[in-house]
């Protein structure tokens, strides 16, 4: 047989490259290096008489153009134990990952380091739930936070598919609370997990294209059909895969669990069966609400019920919006439901996928004009801000009767936009515009009619009336925003130029445009349904007019217009009603949001928060020694919008920013205890420093150290005990306002400085009145030993209504200089006051004082703190944050 070079080569290259991606996707570390060696002998078996020099030139080649370095951006991890259930060699992965990361590279076409993303976060979640392969029972629950409309779909998808290499029987999806987002995940999990078989052709689609030999994952559900009582007849076989996804809805999840109960009556192994849950939108419906005193809410209780029923569980919550999970009652238990969703034994943080379209980008981006006009928002006309404003109540729509000017803008840049993505050749891809500007249905169906009866009026203008006003707007619209705002684009994306087409070329194609545009009201009282996948062929353009249903999972395919006036008070659903967020390759220029002031603003603030948020997950997984009870993730506050709902905020608590303040204890315990503990601690942190400088200053002499690791001062304030009727200088406030700045990479090195008062200032006390004869009293502090405790409030017996010693004052304004002459440029500083025990106030205490034992006072003084904001101007961080309190009490009472 006669073989050309030219083949030879061609089939070498075909080979390395099948190679090479399959070992990517098995995580293999030497996939370029094995792939060459594996290619190389199977092309000189086949093709004995090629020179080993030729074949070496070839590989040399084939290796400079496709192999690259892919980065892989770190996952953050929290975990509530180092110790893994998993050997490393567990974590291997065969037929059902396999198939689905195939999938993705051949079918979907999704870059390799994507897939390489979903493949990395995948593993770190999977080593923070239980092992199937061990016969103990296990109970483990976490938190995945992704982002908005950013494809966390696509990695719980990857983490069923691994879950079934690993050995989990049964997935148990919890997908949203209404039927359209159950459907469209049900829908692409039988096709990205299941695999679809045509019944009548037989043509496989989805992973079964790629390959059907393994083990048939049995589904308890279907597209159209949620859980049904009659499961429990069907009896499914737990040897192989079972999938289940319901909607979070109360008869539902009765439903399910009758259905499990009765199967884990029926036979023991349904119970000792490893399930993992998956709930997807985790802060809504699943977190109860529930006042303490009351049994916890329908939703909550039934999924914890559901959980309850198998002995070896694992419960993964995924969100983009992870407020209310993170102040879920870590020591929330009730009888019957037992513990509550809090994610103790692990947090994940998704890493931001290339090419995601966020809050900063939407909002925090320079200008296009000389005002700085935002690239992409657009702010609405009072005009529409009077008509939306009056809108009250259902009875109001009637006041819909005409489209006013800045949603007519909104329609026309719609269509301006999709002719451009048809120009770029983009023509079958879906194109979406979303109007969102009331959760009442009788106006969301009035607005339809209005959006019918001025598109079609528009487009007979544009298609019939060749001098029309409507075209010169369509024209200017063009020109003064599209144009403008696409220059702008190229000129900060030089990777990502598009042309620049005139304006004859588009509208040409504008009139094409407006012939294939459909008009939908998504709601409970329409009958239209967003079916992209039916017209997946030839693209679908859509304007789609809702509210609740499009507020929150549901994926608008193709979203570039967003005209959106919907107030709310609270972060978590303000943020998921932004479905602009997401991937808008190839025409992230074109996007707009028409939107009001106020919640561009709004906007604004979220992406400051969700940046702050990440910043302190990438801090926490940094430092292993920190768990999901260890400490409480802080949330940025805002002067009128709250984290979530009120009913979820019963845990929550304000750390207040304490940058450019000094602060003392000034109330002290009459607990003996409370005297013991304090002087263990400070001994502790006192041997902990390596040196301390004498220094005296008038009067007074002072130990003092500087540049000891902040560390040193957490552990402290750790053990040092504050007063329990103290409000503002309380311990764990104080360290969780530290450790919020080192998060910030701010406060990483303190000074100390231990007061030790000498006999002339004893003196200068005892002759201000000659009862007041106290005598010097020294004190051992380890390292250092003071001549004469600190006296203050000699002659004075002053008790607060709560039974507390209160010294008013222990600090001397003198004391938060001895280290530095400006605070603002150096570090934070604590001073440590050793107080004498014979002022009338400990004496009356009776307990026995002496040098390894007095009352130990202390005070801060902190810098203020600056950061830079998204828009890259320097402001201090004055802001207030919001964080869970019974984290740290969960703490407390562990230690």
């Amino acid at each position: 047989m006669v073989i050309t070079l030219e083949t030879a080569k061609n089939e070498l290259e075909k080979e390395f490259v099948e190679t090479y991606k399959l070992l990517l996707l098995l995580n293999n570390e030497d996939a370029a290096d094995t792939a060459i060696i594996a290619t190389k002998t199977k092309i000189k078996k086949k093709y004995p008489d090629l020179e080993e020099e030729q074949l070496e030139e070839w590989l040399l080649e084939i290796y400079d153009t496709h192999v690259q370095e892919i980065i892989i951006q770190p996952t953050s991890v929290i975990r509530a134990t180092k110790d893994s259930a998993w050997a490393d060699d567990e974590l291997k992965f065969g037929y059902y990952w396999v198939r689905y990361s195939k999938y993705l590279e051949e079918i979907k076409h999704w870059p390799i380091d994507t897939i390489r993303s979903i493949d990395t976060t995948t593993n770190e979640i999977l080593k923070s739930i239980g092992n199937p392969n061990k016969q103990t029972e296990f109970d483990c629950r976490g938190l995945v936070l992704g982002y908005v409309q950013s494809g966390k779909t696509a990695n719980f998808t990857g983490l069923i598919n691994k879950a079934y290499d690993v050995g989990y029987k049964l997935v148990i999806v919890l997908a949203g609370m209404h039927n359209d987002l159950r459907s469209q995940t049900q829908l692409r999990l039988e096709k990205e997990v299941v695999g679809v078989i045509d019944n009548v052709t037989g043509i496989a689609s989805g992973v079964a294209s790629i390959s059907n030999k393994g083990a048939l994952v049995q589904t308890w559900t279907t597209v159209e059909n949620d859980i049904s009582i009659k499961a429990i007849e069907q009896r499914r076989n737990l040897d192989v895969p079972n999938l289940i996804v319901v909607k979070k809805n109360k008869d539902v999840l009765e439903t399910l669990n009758e259905v499990i109960e009765a199967c884990c009556n029926l036979s023991a192994d349904y119970r000792n069966v490893p399930v993992l849950v998956i709930d997807d939108e985790a802060d809504q419906a699943s977190v109860d609400t529930a006042d303490s005193s009351e049994e916890p809410k329908t939703i909550n209780r039934l999924i914890r019920r559901l959980l309850n029923q198998f002995n070896r569980k694992s419960y993964v919550g995924y969100t983009a919006t992870p407020f209310a999970n993170l102040l879920i009652d870590s020591r929330a238990s009730d009888e019957e439901a037992l513990e509550d969703l809090y994610p103790k034994d692990f947090i994940v943080a998704l890493p931001k996928p290339d090419g995601y379209c966020g809050p900063e980008e939407y909002f925090n981006v320079t200008g296009y004009e000389e005002d700085d006009k935002p690239l992409y928002i657009r702010h609405l006309n009072q005009d529409d801000l009077d008509l939306f404003n009056k809108i009250k109540n259902k009875d109001h729509a009637e006041l819909i009767n005409y489209v006013p000017y800045s949603m007519k803008q909104a329609i026309q840049s719609f269509v301006i936009a999709t002719a451009i993505r048809n120009l770029r050749n983009q023509e079958k891809e879906h194109n979406s515009m979303l109007i969102h500007a009331s959760h009442l249905t009788d106006i969301q169906l009035e607005l339809k009619k209005v959006v019918e009866a001025y598109f079609e009026e528009f487009s007979n203008t544009v298609l019939y009336a060749s001098n029309g006003e409507a075209i010169n707007q369509l024209q200017n619209l063009y020109i003064k925003d599209f144009i403008q705002v696409q220059e702008s684009f190229n000129d900060k994306n030089t990777e990502h130029r598009y042309p620049v087409f005139e304006w004859v070329d588009v509208y040409t194609e504008i009139k094409k445009v407006l012939e294939k545009i459909d008009i939908l009201a998504i709601n409970g009282e329409s009958k239209d349904i967003l079916d992209y996948d039916s017209r997946k062929e030839n693209g679908w353009n859509v304007i789609a007019i809702g509210g609740n249903k499009l507020s929150r999972g549901l994926t608008l395919d193709g979203l570039t217009i967003s005209y959106y006036y919907r107030g709310t008070s609270m972060y978590d659903s303000l943020l998921q009603m932004g479905r602009w967020f997401g991937f808008r390759n190839g025409y992230m220029d074109l996007c707009r949001i028409y939107t009001s002031q106020q919640i561009a603003s709004n906007f604004e603030h979220l992406a400051e928060v969700m940046v702050e948020v990440r910043k302190e997950f990438d801090w926490l997984a940094k430092h292993t020694d920190l768990t999901p009870y260890d400490y409480a993730v802080s949330v940025l506050g805002h002067d009128y919008m709250d984290v979530t709902s009120p009913a979820k905020m019963k845990t929550a608590e304000f750390l207040h920013y304490l940058g450019g303040k000094k602060i003392q204890t000034r109330l002290f315990s009459k607990d003996f205890e409370f005297y013991k503990t304090n002087m263990v601690a400070t001994t502790k942190l006192i041997e902990s420093i390596k040196n301390f400088t004498p220094r005296t200053v008038g009067n007074t002499k002072y130990h003092v150290a500087k540049n000891v690791s902040v560390q040193n001062v957490l552990q402290f304030l750790k053990t040092y005990e504050t007063d329990p009727n103290a409000t503002r200088v309380v311990s764990n406030k104080i360290s969780d306002f530290i450790k919020k700045q080192i998060s910030q990479g701010q406060y990483l090195n303190f000074n100390i400085v231990v007061v030790d008062a000498t006999e002339k200032s004893l003196e200068r006390e005892e002759n201000r009145d000659a009862s007041r004869i106290i005598k010097a009293f020294s004190v051992d502090l380890g390292k250092i030993r003071i001549e004469n405790a600190v006296i203050r409030r000699l002659n004075e017996e002053n008790y607060t209504e709560n039974n507390s010693i209160d010294l008013k004052v222990i600090t001397n304004g003198k004391h938060f200089s001895i280290d530095v002459e400006n605070r603002e440029e150096a570090n934070p500083l604590l001073i440590i006051y050793p107080l004498h025990p014979q002022i009338k106030m400990f004496a009356n205490l009776e307990y026995d004082f002496n040098e390894n034992l007095v009352p130990i006072g202390i005070a801060f003084d902190f810098p203020k703190v600056y950061k830079e904001n998204l828009k890259g101007e320097i402001v201090e961080a004055r802001q207030r944050y919001v964080k869970n309190k019974t984290v740290l009490d969960e703490r407390e009472s562990k230690e």
